[in-house]
C-alpha cells in the first residue's frame, strides 16, 4: 500500500483529522505522535499535498522603529550641519589669527562652544590643521583648479588636496563620466577677495543694509548682498583688489558697527557673463548632477560657474557701489 493510502486509511480509522505532516510523522489534535510512514514526505510532496497554518496573518503598519530611524536621521542630518558650520569657523578663525586659543581669544570661544556641542577632539584638531594649510596627514595642502565646460556653462572646481595627481585624476574621472569636458575657462571669471560679516539676529535686513553702508563707501568693497538660505542674516562683501593683504581685514573688522563680526573670508571666482538655463531642463538637472558627485569628493571645497538659473531673482537687499565684475 502507497503511502497516501495508508494516510488515508489512519484518518478514516482513527476519526481524527491530522493536523500536519512532520518529516513524514503525523501529529494528531491531541498532541500524540504516530510512527513515521516510509516514504510519506516524499510521496505528499510528490502528489502536491499542501501543509496549510492556522496562525494569525501579519498584518502591515507603522512601524516604530521606522519612524525611530526617520527622526534620528534628521536629527544627524542637523548636527552634521552645524559640525560642519563650526568647523568653518575653526579653520578660518585659526587661518586668521594662529593656532594658538592662548593668543587666540576668537578661536578659544569658538572651540568652547564646539566642545559644548559635542564635537570630537579630533574634528576640531583637523579644522585647526586646515587652517594651518595642512591636511589631516599633517601633509601640506595645495589648491587645485580644474576648469571644465558642462551644457554650455563654464566652471571651475576648486579643491584642497595633500596629493594633488590623485585630485586631478580623481575630479576628472567625474567630468569624463558626466559628459563635461576639461576646457580653458579661468579667463571668463575675475578673482576677488570676499568676506562674509553679520550683525544682531534680530535686526531687519533693511536696518542691517543701511548700517553697512557708511562702512562700505569707506572701504575699498565693490559690493554687499545678502546672502540667500542662511538662517541668521548674512552679508557678503565683494572686495575690489583681487590679492588683498589681511589688513583689509582686520579694517573691515573696525568698520563695522557695534555687534558685528566677520564670519568667513575667502577668494572667489565671479563670472565676467553669464548663461541662463531652465531650471527644469534636461541640461538644468545634468548639471546638477554633476555638481553633487563632485561635491561627495572630500578634496572639492567650491565649484564656481557662470550658470544663472531662470528662476533667478535679483536680490532684494543689495548694494553695488561700483560697476566693474
Amino acid at each position: 500500500m502507497s503511502a497516501y493510502r495508508s494516510l488515508c486509511a489512519f484518518r478514516q480509522a482513527s476519526n481524527c483529522p491530522a493536523i500536519g505532516l512532520l518529516r513524514g510523522q503525523i501529529r494528531r489534535t491531541t498532541g500524540s505522535l504516530v510512527g513515521p510512514i516510509p516514504g510519506a514526505e516524499s510521496s505528499v510532496v510528490a502528489r502536491g499535498i499542501r501543509a496549510f497554518s492556522a496562525s494569525v496573518q501579519c498584518q502591515s503598519g507603522h512601524s516604530k522603529w521606522s519612524k525611530i530611524r526617520h527622526d534620528k536621521g534628521k536629527k544627524d542630518a542637523n548636527k552634521a550641519n552645524a559640525f560642519s558650520k563650526i568647523s568653518e569657523r575653526i579653520t578660518e578663525f585659526t587661518k586668521r589669527y594662529g593656532p594658538d586659543p592662548r593668543t587666540n581669544p576668537q578661536l578659544k570661544v569658538i572651540l568652547d562652544h564646539a566642545k559644548k556641542s559635542g564635537m570630537s577632539s579630533t574634528s576640531m584638531e583637523n579644522a585647526i590643521k586646515r587652517g594651518q594649510g595642512l591636511s589631516i596627514s599633517g601633509k601640506p595642502l595645495e589648491t587645485v583648479l580644474i576648469e571644465g565646460m558642462f551644457e554650455g556653462v563654464s566652471f571651475i572646481v576648486e579643491c584642497l588636496s595633500d596629493n594633488k595627481l590623485r585630485t586631478l585624476q580623481d575630479v576628472r574621472l567625474i567630468m569624463s563620466k558626466a559628459g563635461a569636458k576639461q576646457s580653458s575657462t579661468l579667463f571668463q571669471f575675475t578673482k576677488h577677495p570676499f568676506m562674509h560679516v553679520a550683525g544682531p539676529e534680530d535686526e531687519l535686513p533693511e536696518a542691517q543694509l543701511e548700517k553697512l553702508e557708511d562702512p562700505a563707501l569707506l572701504l575699498p568693497i565693490d559690493r554687499v548682498t545678502l546672502v540667500p538660505g542662511e538662517e541668521a542674516p548674512t552679508w557678503e562683501l565683494k572686495v575690489e583688489h583681487s590679492d588683498p593683504p589681511l589688513q583689509i581685514v582686520e579694517d573691515v573688522q573696525k568698520a563695522l558697527p557695534e555687534g558685528w563680526s566677520v564670519t568667513k573670508t575667502g577668494l572667489k571666482y565671479y563670472p565676467t557673463s553669464i548663461v541662463e538655463i531652465e531650471d527644469d531642463s534636461e541640461a538644468g538637472e545634468n548639471f546638477r548632477s554633476l555638481v553633487a558627485k563632485l561635491e561627495e569628493n572630500g578634496d572639492v571645497c567650491e565649484i564656481h560657474s557662470n550658470l544663472r538659473w531662470s528662476s533667478y531673482e535679483p536680490p532684494e537687499h543689495e548694494l553695488i557701489l561700483s560697476d566693474s565684475e
